[in-house]
């Protein structure tokens, strides 16, 4: 029995007519939708990591909600640093908030953990924190899950990734990591946020971010690396294949610029 879960990330979506960046990011995600349909149509569900609107309007969340009815199976929604949580409240429903009074969920499926985690800071920064209330009911629910692996799925990365966006990185990783540390079967901690791909091993869980489907940004690595460049792709997704054996996370690019050659 394999869990399938599709991640996604930085949506950015706009009111009607406006442009991100010259991206029309309500298309892209129209695109993302009829991907997911057409290529994982068996998954249990679509998680999304935050960034739901670029600048948390009520009629962007409107669209969103709109888009995301075409999806073919459930959806299970945290939020970004672009976010409202009063607004995205407002037009999702009051109970999409958790007894934290976050945006927290948690989901049992297939033998296996799936905890969402709000990670805005609201007024709005664009660097993110778990409130104390938070971790100690993630502490909570992990004991509760002692016998089964775990996934979390989170905006913010948690883990340096020795870039420049370290400098917008939840702030309290250490704090979290101690939680984690508590479960003796975490199986990946997925974050979007800083738009481009990365692994790693972290105080010994595995962390992942994907480039989600704003644009994505060149890397930039070195003593001296440049201001990295802004780039209008790939839209991309993880694709999470879990059993008890083993947990794997395929990038899925559902815009991209390469030419298909066949």
């Amino acid at each position: 029995m394999t869990l399938k879960i599709v991640v996604l990330s930085d949506l950015h979506i706009l009111r009607d007519g406006q442009k991100s960046l010259t991206l029309d990011t309500a298309a892209r995600l129209r695109e993302g939708v009829a991907a997911i349909n057409a290529r994982h149509g068996d998954a249990d569900f679509v998680a999304i990591a935050g960034d739901l609107a670029d600048l948390g309007e009520h009629e962007a969340y409107v669209r969103l909600k709109d888009i995301l009815s075409g999806l073919t199976m459930p959806v299970h929604i945290t939020i970004g640093n672009h976010d409202d949580r009063a607004t995205f409240l407002d037009v999702f429903g009051t109970e999409m908030a958790g007894p934290t009074g976050f945006v927290d969920k948690v989901i049992d499926i297939k033998g296996y953990r799936v905890i969402l985690l709000d990670s805005a800071i609201q007024p709005p920064r664009h660097d993110g924190r778990l409130e104390q209330v938070q971790l100690d009911w993630l502490r909570d629910r992990l004991a509760e899950a002692a016998d089964r692996p775990v996934i979390i799925i989170l905006h913010h990365h948690a883990n340096p990734l020795r870039t420049a966006v370290d400098s917008i990185i939840l702030q309290n990783g250490p704090a979290f990591a101690e939680v984690l540390a508590t479960h003796p079967d975490i199986r990946q901690v997925i974050a979007g946020h800083v738009h481009y791909t990365s692994t790693a091993i972290w105080h010994g869980v595995p962390f992942t971010t994907i480039a989600g489907g704003h644009y994505s940004v060149t890397i930039p690595l070195g003593q001296h690396a440049p201001e990295p460049d802004e780039l209008s792709g790939p839209a991309q997704m993880g694709v999470v294949l879990a059993d008890p054996d083993h947990t794997l996370v395929h990038f899925d690019n559902y815009l991209d610029g390469n030419a298909r050659l066949l």
